[in-house]
């Protein structure tokens, strides 16, 4: 299969919230989030086996996520990402390897996290090179804020472990602020708190493509410590 055999499920008039081919659908500039319900993981549509979910956010082309699925069939998998054209290229991995551990998510981080997540459902979150925007008057655009750490901890379970990597020093510095004021997320790495070397996490487009121009990248990890009421 190829990106291109991927059609758009519906017109914008039409849009709403959808699971097609492994990919649910979160449409923008839509009103109605509530009503549709969170997600069961285990119908049919979704996942076949119940195994522990692991999300990766900000999937990209998906290269990091495929051979994390294909490696760890034990594990099922949910790739988040906004632009449709990068969700073709996944879905065509996702197809021509018939993984079927796999679900994809068509949509914006923090509307898909707080409609759509029911709590205490992932076991592990990769947030991989989310965008920075780096200049000053766009840095409010930012995934990793309040809002959506908010929402994170209650969809993640007790103890589980956020890993986000980013080439850009001065998000991690922020990310360091958000989560040293919070009381819903604890470090799991001494100060400075992050580091450029992680065993085995995996490559992706933007971690070669960085590593490429000369930068650095920096993992930095975090535990949920809240304790969820629903298990």
């Amino acid at each position: 299969m190829k990106p291109k055999d991927l059609k758009f499920p519906f017109s914008w008039d039409e849009r709403r919230p959808l699971i097609f081919e492994n990919i649910l659908f979160v449409p923008q500039y839509y009103m109605n989030h509530r009503e549709w319900g969170f997600v069961n993981w285990y119908s049919p549509q979704v996942f076949k086996d119940q195994l522990p979910i692991h999300i990766e956010y900000c999937s990209g082309n998906g290269s990091w996520l495929i051979e994390k699925a294909k490696n760890h069939p034990e594990i099922n998998w949910i790739a988040v990402e906004k632009k449709f054209e990068r969700v073709r290229k996944i879905w065509s991995k996702m197809r021509n390897l018939n993984l079927t551990n796999i679900l994809i998510v068509c949509g914006e981080a923090l509307t898909f996290t707080k409609n759509y997540v029911a709590d205490v459902s992932f076991q592990k979150v990769y947030i991989n090179f989310p965008d920075p925007w780096p200049k000053e008057k766009h840095a409010s655009n930012r995934l990793l804020q309040e809002p959506f750490l908010t929402e994170l901890s209650k969809k993640s379970k007790p103890q589980s472990e956020t890993i986000v990597a980013t080439d850009h020093l001065d998000y991690v510095k922020q990310i360091v602020s958000a989560v040293s004021s919070s009381k819903k997320w604890d470090f799991s790495l001494k100060s400075p708190f992050y580091t450029s070397h992680w065993e085995d996490y995996g490559s992706s487009y933007f971690e070669q493509l960085w590593r490429a121009k000369g930068k650095q990248v920096y993992y930095l990890p975090f535990l949920n410590k809240v304790k969820n009421a629903v298990f």
